[in-house]
């Protein structure tokens, strides 16, 4: 158990089971033999901080032999993570705080009466299940004939435990909501400019919700083209919850008797489109080799009449028979 101190002695924090040695290292024994050498520094240090252990109040047990009461802690050392933040108050919570109501836990345990023990107030073999498991029920006058009071009581508990699933996800949904404007606030709020050094972090939450902006309108413009590729153009289609009407342009369908000049009008400005109105003749006179105002194809009708060999043929043949007629 013996210690040598050196020249400043060690100093010791009890609380963290910690010991110092300030001496400096001995440069000669440290490059003579370095493990030997830590290994006595380390021995020394150690056996000192166990001295001064069994220097406290030290009980004897009979399982773990001598307990030793550490002091408060002296080093004060910087945390590994950050403070938690605060939870946040739930709807309900912050009705009560601003009416003054005392929330009142319920008890994990509740005594029955009828088997005089005490019973979960929930969960396996709980209270909440005694209705659903009790042998004999009393039906009301005027229930149906398949009404069962146990598969009754089984849905309405089930239907409290989705209710209260969803009123959980609502608090968290509207905690996130106020997370979120809150830090938005605090980036943008400050009169800087998002591309300077301290507008960094809010340009990047910026470009992070654009994305996000842009993928929605993706999925969505991908839902409305898959809805309209049914029959019924989407219209008889099952919705989700939640989603709303597709909005764009409305079909018009005329009506089935009108008068005939508005038909023809709107049948010639069909045609004109098409290129076999007035104004398309117009482009196909026009069009060099296509034909004259009377759309005839001259190459066509030259290739007919030629047999497939061509204008000059064709002029040689015709003269030709013009001087056997002489």
């Amino acid at each position: 158990t013996a210690v040598q101190q050196g020249e400043t002695p060690l100093t010791f924090d009890l609380g963290l089971l910690a010991s110092f040695d300030p001496n400096p290292i001995d440069s000669k024994a440290y490059s003579q033999d370095l493990e030997s050498y830590l290994k006595q520094r380390s021995r020394n240090a150690t056996q000192a901080l166990i001295n001064n252990i069994f220097n406290l109040k030290v009980t004897r047990d009979i399982d773990h032999g001598p307990l030793a009461t550490l002091p408060a802690i002296q080093t004060r050392l910087p945390r590994e993570k950050p403070l938690p933040k605060p939870k946040p108050l739930t709807k309900w919570e912050k009705f009560a705080k601003i009416k003054g109501i005392q929330n009142k836990k319920k008890d994990k345990m509740v005594f029955d009466e009828d088997t005089q023990t005490w019973v979960p107030s929930w969960g396996y073999k709980g209270a909440n299940k005694k209705v659903e498991d009790q042998w004999i029920h009393v039906v009301k006058a005027g229930a149906e004939d398949d009404y069962s009071p146990a598969k009754a009581a089984a849905k309405e508990r089930k239907d409290r435990k989705l209710k209260n699933e969803a009123q959980r996800l609502k608090n968290l949904a509207r905690a996130n909501q106020a997370e979120t404007k809150s830090s938005s606030a605090s980036g943008l709020g400050d009169g800087k400019s998002q591309s300077g050094a301290l507008g960094s972090g809010s340009a990047s939450q910026v470009a992070k919700a654009a994305a996000r902006q842009k993928r929605k309108a993706e999925l969505e413009a991908d839902v409305l083209r898959s809805r309209a590729s049914t029959a019924s153009m989407g219209k008889f289609d099952k919705r989700l919850e939640g989603e709303g009407k597709a909005k764009g342009i409305k079909r018009k369908f005329d009506p089935l008797e009108q008068d005939t000049g508005a038909e023809r009008q709107a049948s010639m400005a069909l045609l004109s489109k098409l290129g076999t109105g007035p104004g398309g003749l117009k482009k196909k006179a026009n069009s060099v080799g296509q034909g004259d105002s009377e759309l005839v194809n001259t190459r066509k009708a030259v290739k007919f009449a030629s047999g497939g060999s061509g204008g000059v043929a064709l002029g040689r043949k015709q003269a030709q028979g013009a001087s056997g007629a002489k």
